[in-house]
C-alpha cells in the first residue's frame, strides 16, 4: 500500500519479517491485535512519525473491535433471555391452575441453568409451595430454606457455587416470595447465570403478582355473583339455594367430561347466572301455590331470553351467553325459546339442563309431589335422548347413584 507521502506500507503475519537490523528506509510496527506486522518503507526522518500514528491506530481499531465483540456478546445474551422468557411464557400460557404456572416457572428456569432440581415459594395469602426434580427430604428442607431466606432478604445468594436463590420481587408491593435451585448438573454456577435468573425471577414475579390480582377480582365477581343468585333465588323459599346446587351438580359433570381449569370456571359462572332471567318475573308467578295460567307460563319461558337482555351488556362474558339462553332447549328439539335439538345446543346448557332439572324435580312444588332423589334419577334416565344430552344424562345418574 503506497501513500502520497512516499512511504510504501505492507502488512504481513506477525513475526514473518525478522531483520537482524533494519535496513535503511525500513521500519516494522508489531500489530499483535490483529497478528500483523506493519513493514514501512520511506524516508527516514519521518519514520518515526508514522509508525506511532501506524500504532496509535492499530490500538483504536482493537479497542472497537472489542467493543464490537463486547456488544455482540450482549446481544447474544440478550436473545437468549428473550428466548427463555418466550419459552416460560408459552408454558404459562397453557398452565390451568397456580400449581402448574408455579412448575412452569421452575421447569423453565432449571432448563435455562442445568440445575438438578429446585423449588418456588410464593409468601403471603394464599401460599404456594412447589418442588420439581427433588427426590430427599434433606434436599427439599435445604432448598425452601433457600428461598426463604432469598425471600426474607430481598437478594440472591450462592451458596458455595453449588445452590442459587433469587427473591421473586414487585417493584410496588416488595417480594412476594422466591425460586432456589439445587447443583448444576455439569459444573458451578457463573455470573451469567445470575443474570439469566434474575430476569426470569423478574418476570416471573410479574406474573404471579398479576395473576393474585386477577385472583382477587375473579373471587369478587363471583362472590357478587353469589349475592345476587341468592336474592333470586330467595324470591321464592321453595328454590333458595337451587342456583348453587346446580353449580355443583354441573361441575360433576364437567369433571368426568376433562372440562377443568378456566373452562370449567366459566362454566360454573353459567350455572350460577342461568336463572338470571327471573329477576324480571313477578313476585306473583314466582310465589304462586297453585297452577300457573297459560299466560304466566308463557311469562316463566321468557325468563331464558329476559337472562341474555340483562347479562349481554356486561363485559367478557360473551361466551356463557348460550348456556343462559339454551338451557331450557331439548335434545329432541321440543324445549325453548329456540327449538335447538342435538349437539347444535350449547354444551355448558345440555349439562346445566341436566342439573337444573334433576334439582327442579327434588323441590317442593304446591301443583305436584316433591320428588325423592331416587325417582327424579328415574327421570332423567327416562328421558335421556328426549329432554337431555344421553351423555350428560348418563354420566349425571353414574355420579349421584355411585355417591349413595
Amino acid at each position: 500500500m503506497a501513500s502520497n507521502l512516499g512511504f510504501e506500507i505492507r502488512l504481513l503475519p506477525l513475526a514473518r519479517v525478522k531483520y537482524t537490523a533494519e535496513p535503511e528506509g525500513a521500519a516494522t510496527v508489531d500489530i499483535p491485535e490483529f497478528g500483523l506486522q506493519a513493514e514501512i518503507i520511506g524516508p527516514a526522518e519521518q519514520m518515526p512519525q508514522v509508525s506511532r500514528l501506524i500504532r496509535e491506530l492499530a490500538v483504536e481499531m482493537g479497542q472497537q473491535e472489542n467493543e464490537s465483540l463486547s456488544l455482540t456478546r450482549e446481544i447474544v445474551d440478550r436473545y437468549e433471555q428473550l428466548a427463555i422468557l418466550f419459552e416460560m411464557s408459552e408454558r404459562l400460557g397453557r398452565a390451568e391452575d397456580p400449581g402448574a404456572r408455579a412448575g412452569a416457572v421452575l421447569e423453565t428456569a432449571l432448563e435455562s441453568v442445568g440445575a438438578s432440581g429446585g423449588c418456588l415459594l410464593l409468601s403471603g395469602p394464599g401460599r404456594l409451595l412447589y418442588f420439581l426434580k427433588t427426590e430427599t427430604e434433606e434436599e427439599r428442607s435445604q432448598l425452601l430454606a433457600l428461598a426463604e431466606k432469598a425471600g426474607h432478604l430481598g437478594r440472591a445468594s450462592v451458596e458455595e457455587r453449588s445452590h442459587i436463590a433469587m427473591p421473586l420481587t414487585v417493584s410496588n408491593r416488595g417480594t412476594i416470595g422466591g425460586l432456589a435451585l439445587g447443583p448444576k448438573e455439569r459444573g458451578s454456577y457463573r455470573s451469567g447465570d445470575l443474570k439469566l435468573l434474575a430476569t426470569l425471577a423478574a418476570y416471573a414475579a410479574l406474573f404471579f403478582d398479576s395473576d393474585r390480582l386477577y385472583q382477587d377480582l375473579e373471587a369478587l365477581f363471583f362472590g357478587t355473583v353469589r349475592s345476587m343468585v341468592e336474592a333470586i333465588d330467595a324470591k321464592d323459599p321453595r328454590t333458595r339455594g337451587h342456583s348453587e346446587r346446580v353449580r355443583k351438580h354441573s361441575l360433576m359433570i364437567a369433571q368426568e367430561l376433562g372440562i377443568e381449569g378456566r373452562a370449567a370456571k366459566r362454566l360454573e359462572l353459567a350455572a350460577l347466572l342461568h336463572d338470571v332471567g327471573k329477576i324480571g318475573l313477578p313476585d306473583s308467578i314466582l310465589n304462586n301455590r297453585g297452577d300457573l295460567s297459560p299466560q304466566q307460563w308463557e311469562l316463566v319461558r321468557q325468563h331464558p331470553q329476559m337472562g341474555l337482555a340483562i347479562m349481554s351488556p356486561v363485559a367478557n362474558i360473551d361466551d356463557i351467553l348460550p348456556a343462559i339462553g339454551e338451557h331450557h332447549e331439548r335434545y329432541d328439539g321440543q324445549g325453548y325459546p329456540s327449538g335447538k335439538a342435538g349437539e347444535d345446543i350449547n354444551l355448558f346448557a345440555r349439562i346445566i339442563s341436566v342439573a337444573d332439572a334433576f334439582d327442579a324435580m327434588t323441590m317442593e312444588r304446591t301443583y305436584r309431589p316433591t320428588f325423592t332423589k331416587e325417582q327424579a334419577l328415574r327421570e332423567v334416565r327416562e328421558n335421556s335422548g328426549s329432554q337431555f344430552d344421553p351423555g350428560m344424562a348418563g354420566i349425571f345418574c353414574q355420579k349421584l347413584t355411585a355417591k349413595s
